[in-house]
């Protein structure tokens, strides 16, 4: 029988608008004390503002000009991932003295056991309260939240919430969608956040109430996925993967390790080397560690997890982040020490002619290894799956299947040439059909330009036509089958210049059946390209909602998307 001790509770700290802490850590706001206005920008929008620009109305996702003038005294620092690990890593080192097992999600955000640490210190509050503590003597702002489960301790955390046991789905029906997407480390889709608030759905708890095999069907694997989360239901695993012992990369540089600039080439190098391994097994890596050897003989380990499967690039970013905090955190004790010794030497030489510069040049010794580079490092993954588990990769990643489904569409292409093999891309567009283009495998899609206003909103027609139209007349069922759709007395439903319908649509008539309409919302017209007579088209779309008729062998209750002009329809696309 399972009882409640089994559960392993896991404790998360967040650290708010860790971009803003670690620019003022390093210098990058020009000594700004905690109460001034800052914003982090990256691509020339906000990506994390203090709380000072939050209450003059800078917000995340703003434009520069937008947020200064919001807030005319903006102290504004460019984004800076390295700079945002290595201020970390002091924090980190803080939070280690008081337990073990910390795992880094990301700069600003990290997880750990914690039974273990609860049951040394006397208790979860205790515990809590020694975490706090070690943060503020680093000098930074924290939150701690505990659940039974990675996602919902993340959430708790930036609520500043410690959950009883079992107490994690009452809680999660309450964290709006808009919080989850907010927490990168979650790695929540924001294709399926956007359609999901199109539907009206606001919170965790909506998304759970919907049936699992509807979301399923309608939303994939990522909506299945996110559906259990919104639930509650904690991910069992038969038991972690132990991974083979061969998977470990170690590195012993022949010059030591110093500078941070060959740090970042030999991150590159060992990510490379240890996701070629992961793929010869057929595995992907959840959870890494990174240990780096020093020449004084001092070891540092560190561990990094993600909610996805770390790719290649992700693997490489995070070890360059971990050597950059751990040569500049060293190099710096190193300098400090040094000015104290020159400190104390001065005092002590005070009127001697050879003065301190004499004394501590006599101390260095170019020939001599540096006691802070590194002899060797190592890269261990913790945690491994196998590769494609948790998505569906068709003909995205890096894993096994995707590299056989390559190479099978490679042959193809030889024999046949390269149309051969097509695959769908997002192109952007105002319809459903404009929105997919198919380009050859191997090809770059094009990029997506505009913003397109008037675009149809999520979530799309689950069924769209497939290619050019056929000269022949599409069968029944087919979803680009001519339509015709006629008010109570018969007539046909048309689009007025002025944009409305000249009648209330009453009957669809689709493949020699009539279904009445039980529902329907528009005309939204659509007036393209008008300035190139050539091009231009002018059209409307509708939503019809039908019901089949009673002995017709019909499917029952349908939506259409419908476009239209001077009286002519077709389906562009059906839901469901």
């Amino acid at each position: 029988m399972r009882g409640r001790a089994t559960v392993t509770r896991i404790l998360g700290m967040w650290l708010p608008d860790w971009p803003i802490q670690a620019a003022r850590f390093s210098g990058a706001t020009g000594g700004a004390g905690p109460q001034a206005p800052i914003a982090v920008l990256s691509d020339a929008t906000v990506a994390a503002c203090s709380d000072a620009a939050r209450r003059a109305g800078v917000r995340r996702g703003q434009g520069r000009r937008h947020a200064q003038a919001a807030c005319p005294d903006l102290i504004v620092v460019d984004a800076d991932p390295a700079r945002d690990a290595r201020e970390f890593e002091p924090v980190l080192d803080r939070i280690g003295d008081v337990a073990a097992g910390v795992e880094a999600l990301r700069p600003g955000l990290v997880v750990l056991g914690v039974d273990g640490p609860a049951k040394y210190h006397g208790g979860e509050a205790k515990t809590v309260e020694m975490l706090l503590d070690a943060a503020a003597l680093a000098g930074a702002d924290c939150l701690v939240g505990i659940a039974d489960d990675v996602t919902t301790a993340v959430l708790a955390a930036r609520r500043g919430v410690q959950l009883p046991v079992g107490g994690g789905p009452a809680f999660l029906r309450g964290v709006s969608l808009a919080e989850v997407a907010a927490e990168t480390a979650l790695d929540f889709p924001a294709a399926l956040g956007r359609a999901w608030v199109d539907l009206g759905l606001r919170t965790l708890g909506d998304v759970a109430d919907l049936p699992a095999r509807d979301v399923a069907g309608r939303f994939g694997t990522e909506g299945a996925r996110w559906r259990k989360v919104a639930a509650g239901e904690l991910e069992r695993r038969v038991a972690p993967r132990t991974p083979p012992r061969d998977l470990a990369i170690v590195h012993r540089p022949e010059e030591t390790l110093t500078r941070v600039d060959a740090a970042a080439f030999i991150a590159r190098a060992l990510a490379a080397k240890l996701h070629h391994r992961l793929r010869e097994h057929g595995l992907a890596c959840h959870r890494l560690a990174v240990t780096a050897e020093f020449t004084d003989g001092a070891e540092l380990r560190r561990v990094w997890r993600c909610a996805g499967p770390l790719d290649e690039a992700a693997t490489a970013d995070r070890v360059r982040w971990q050597l950059d905090g751990w040569l500049t955190g060293r190099a710096i004790a190193a300098a400090e020490a040094a000015a104290g010794t020159t400190a104390q030497t001065a005092v002590e030489g005070e009127g001697d002619s050879a003065g301190p510069v004499d004394v501590v040049d006599d101390a260095i010794d170019d020939d001599a290894p540096d006691a802070r580079g590194i002899a060797a490092l190592t890269l261990e993954p913790l945690e491994v799956i196998v590769a494609g588990v948790e998505r569906d990769a068709l003909w995205g990643g890096a894993d096994a299947a995707s590299e056989r489904a390559g190479r099978a569409a490679a042959r193809v292409q030889g024999l046949l040439g390269p149309e051969a093999v097509r695959r769908p891309v997002d192109v952007g567009g105002r319809g459903p059909s404009e929105r997919v283009a198919m380009v050859p495998v191997g090809e770059e899609a094009p990029p997506v330009t505009g913003r397109w206003p008037g675009a149809l909103p999520a979530p799309n027609p689950a069924v769209t036509p497939g290619g050019s139209a056929s000269p022949r007349s599409p069968s029944a069922r087919h979803p680009a089958s001519k339509v015709g759709l006629y008010d109570a007395a018969g007539d046909t439903i048309a689009v007025t210049g002025r944009g409305t319908l000249t009648g209330v649509p009453a009957v669809l008539r689709w493949g020699g059946r009539d279904h009445e309409v039980t529902a329907w919302a528009g005309p939204w017209p659509v007036d393209e390209r008008w300035w190139t007579p050539d091009d231009a088209r002018r059209a409307a779309r509708m939503h019809v909602a039908v019901d089949a008729p009673a002995g017709a062998g019909g499917r029952g209750p349908q939506a259409f998307l419908l476009i239209g002009h001077a009286g002519k329809w077709r389906i562009e696309g059906r839901y469901g």
